[in-house]
């Protein structure tokens, strides 16, 4: 195997289906144990009862309204960083890392003054009904408290990667997820806290994570996060908006369609929440792998569209399609045989296992689609064409997601909240078809 001087060598001549897939699978175990852990609290806090997993499931909205904050700041500033290091301009590369990372260090703050003082108040805005109020309000509150720690690894992870250090990456983000799944029965169960010890587990593993990222940007070539380094400016902040503005949308819109979903399925009672969060839970783990071979994509194709080595652009978007949709497509054929099986690990209550399974299987049927999708998406944001990709990230869960949700149960009742994903998927993929074909056409020019 070739040997190259550095990581930057590598992302411009290494084999692109090679690369990427050494990148993706750092990223893919990392996103699978996220998801392991996302399920974890669900399924330690399903011991419990179902008006505790509905609980969790009202206060996931928060937790995606974080990671939208993060992706945003970190896609904004890792997409910008990864072309100057394409550039060879190293010290802008630096500037961008530090302002993004501070700037998540304080929004985070202000989200942990907001729920110290005001968590039952905003657990009624994400939809927490009476019988839900309290418990959401307690995960809410704890949760709130380590959002510091949960931005900047959120902005440190994209950092890292869109430096080519997805192991370094993998290691904070694994780290923090395995102690989560450790320690969640312990505060739940051994210190009786209930729904709250959930919380508490997550924020002390999102900080032990947070210090481990944090310590691989002093590690080899990588940015180093300095606030001596920190140089602030009006421009910065909106260039790393326009570029993290896609990502935004997309883990953004996903805080607007679980409120939305909170709330169309709080008159039908704890039972059809549960089963909707479970299925969301389950959903998120076969969606890791897209996720995950995107995300090893995004660093090449932002260093090869700065080093304007423009073939390798699209060769590594090909591939990324392509390996996404098988990926995901035996994915989708496993979900649909064992839907009830898999709902039922998190809470063995037969109308949350119904309503999970018909969702889950209903589902399956369009995840096949989801591989170009995101693939086209993740193409259009690291190219930086922001008005294309924002569109396109805000339509799964936004431009069809949340009318559908409005509209679907006021004609089939809580029946059509399980129809509503699948559908809304079909339409983004047809949207996406349209939108990044003159992209692609532009690209095929250099395929030779």
């Amino acid at each position: 195997m070739k040997k190259y001087k550095d990581k930057f060598d590598k992302l411009a001549h290494e084999p692109v289906r090679r690369l990427i897939s050494s990148l993706a699978v750092p990223t893919i175990i990392t996103m699978l144990v996220s998801a392991v852990y996302n399920m974890a609290d669900s399924f330690f806090v399903g011991r419990i009862d179902t008006t505790s997993v509905a609980s969790i499931g009202i206060v996931f909205s928060v937790m995606t309204l974080l990671q939208a904050i993060g992706f945003f700041l970190g896609n904004g500033s890792g997409i910008l960083l990864s072309t100057y290091l394409g550039e060879g301009k190293k010290d802008m590369a630096q500037i961008y890392a530090n302002v993004s990372f501070f700037t998540a260090f304080i929004s985070g703050i202000i989200m942990a003054l907001a729920g110290l003082f005001f968590s039952d108040k905003l657990a009624v805005l994400l939809g927490a009904t009476p019988s839900t109020i309290k418990a959401a309000s307690g995960y809410l509150k704890y949760i709130l408290l380590g959002s510091p720690f949960i931005l900047c690894s959120f902005v440190l992870n994209n950092q890292l990667r869109y430096q080519g250090s997805a192991v370094y990456s993998m290691a904070g983000i694994m780290s923090g997820s395995i102690l989560n799944i450790v320690i969640d029965p312990l505060f739940i169960f051994t210190f009786k806290l209930g729904v709250q010890g959930a919380a508490v587990a997550t924020a002390i593993s999102q900080f032990v994570g947070f210090i481990i990222l944090l310590s691989g940007t002093y590690r080899g070539d990588n940015l180093r996060i300095s606030v001596k380094k920190l140089r602030p400016s009006a421009k910065i902040f909106l260039n790393i908006a326009k570029n993290g503005l896609p990502s935004l949308a997309r883990q953004g819109v996903q805080t607007v369609a679980t409120i939305t979903l909170n709330y169309a399925c709080a008159q039908y009672g704890d039972a059809v929440i549960a089963g909707m969060s479970v299925f969301n839970r389950v959903m998120f783990l076969g969606f890791a792998v897209v996720i995950g071979f995107g995300q090893g994509y995004q660093p090449v194709c932002s260093f090869n569209n700065g080093a304007k080595n423009y073939k390798r652009v699209y060769d590594g978007y090909k591939f990324t399609a392509l390996i996404t949709t098988f990926v995901i497509t035996v994915i989708s054929v496993i979900g649909f045989i064992l839907a009830p099986e898999l709902i039922a690990i998190f809470r063995d209550d037969k109308e949350v296992i119904d309503v999970g399974a018909m969702a889950l299987k209903a589902e399956c049927l369009a995840l096949p689609l989801i591989g170009f999708s995101t693939s086209s998406n993740m193409l259009m944001q690291s190219l930086k064409i922001p008005g294309k990709a924002t569109v396109l990230a805000l339509a799964r869960q936004g431009i069809f997601y949340v009318p559908l949700m409005l509209l679907m149960p006021r004609f089939l009742g809580a029946e059509g909240i399980t129809y509503v994903q699948p559908i809304a998927d079909a339409l983004s993929f047809i949207l996406t078809i349209f939108l990044v074909a003159p992209t692609l056409k532009e690209l095929r020019r250099y395929k030779k």
